[in-house]
Order: C-alpha cells, then structure tokens, then sequence
C-alpha cells in the first residue's frame, strides 16, 4: 500500500473508488431516513463522482490536498482537505473527505491518509481542522473521537433537493509541522 498525492488523471479511477465506497458504507443511513435515496443515487454514480473529481482535481483547494492510496495499481482510499468551506466549524482547515472501500478498512490506511492530510494542512500554515459526518454514521464518529477530534457544531446541508444533518468534529491542534 502506498499513499500519493491525487493527479487530475486519476479523477475517473477516484470517482469510480469514491462511488463504490458510499455505496458500501451508507445503506443502513439511508434505510434510517438519514440519507435522502436520491442523494444516495448520485453518490454511487461513479461518472458523477469522476465528473465531480475532474473540477476538483483541476483546481484544488491546497497544494496536495487530495491525498490516495493505491494496493496493486487501485485506488482503494483517499483523503482529502482544503481551507474551511463552513466557517461554522470554528477551525482555519477542513477535512473535506475520508473514504475507504471496506476491504482496506482495519489496516491503518485511514489514519495514515488522516495524517497525510493533516500535513498538508500544516504545510498551508495551517493549526487546526474539522469534518464533517453525517448524523448517524457511527464509524466515522467513532474514528475521528479515537483520533482526537470533539464533536462540535451541528448544520443541515442542502445537496440539491436533498437536505443531510451533519455534525462538525474538530482538531483544536494539528501538531508541529
């Protein structure tokens, strides 16, 4: 396994990884009404997710902050980060991304691309971070509490027609850089 910056060729490959890690991971919150099906529907489409990884790709929001990693030539999980976009989180950096495909999960791969892009976030000058997690996704709370992060604000997020509670976890210090 091996983490590398994301390049804008590999926008199709992450968006194809990206739809399948959503349609692995939030099922359960759709079937719990916390996941408008139709939100659900555009996550796993995986041209949407590469047409959406292309614009982001070609203009990132920090120098290396889409972070991958690769198991034999695959895309298996990212991490992506970014100035704060929701100044209600309180923090200079975001998170704006942390995915896996369920068969990379328990091996370490998420806390080293969470460092990875906390790193990046340091080199951008910057202290501190936040995510956001969707209202009922238990492993994402638990990760992100396990690594340091408090939950803080609360906001509904308008995707479209779609309206998805979420909660801000936040990291007051990134550490040295």
């Amino acid at each position: 396994m091996g983490l590398r910056a994301a390049l804008p060729e590999d926008a199709a490959a992450l968006g194809a990884m990206h739809a399948a890690s959503w349609a692995e991971a939030y099922p359960p919150l759709v079937e719990a009404g916390l996941i408008a099906p139709g939100l659900f529907e555009a996550m796993t489409d995986p041209a949407r997710r590469g047409a959406a990884w292309a614009g982001i790709l070609a203009r990132p929001g920090l120098p290396g902050g889409v972070i991958m990693a690769e198991e034999d030539g695959e895309i298996i999980g990212f991490a992506s980060v970014a100035r704060t976009r929701d100044p209600a989180l309180g923090t200079q950096g975001e998170l704006t991304g942390l995915y896996l495909l369920r068969r990379a999960q328990g091996r370490g791969i998420a806390t080293a691309l969470l460092g990875a892009g906390f790193a990046a976030l340091r080199q951008a000058g910057l202290t501190d971070a936040g995510a956001w997690a969707v209202e009922g996704n238990l492993p994402a709370e638990r990760f992100y509490a396990a690594r340091g992060a408090v939950p803080g604000p609360r906001r509904v997020e308008h995707r479209g027609p779609h309206a998805l509670a979420e909660t801000g976890w936040t990291w007051k210090d990134l550490g040295p850089s």
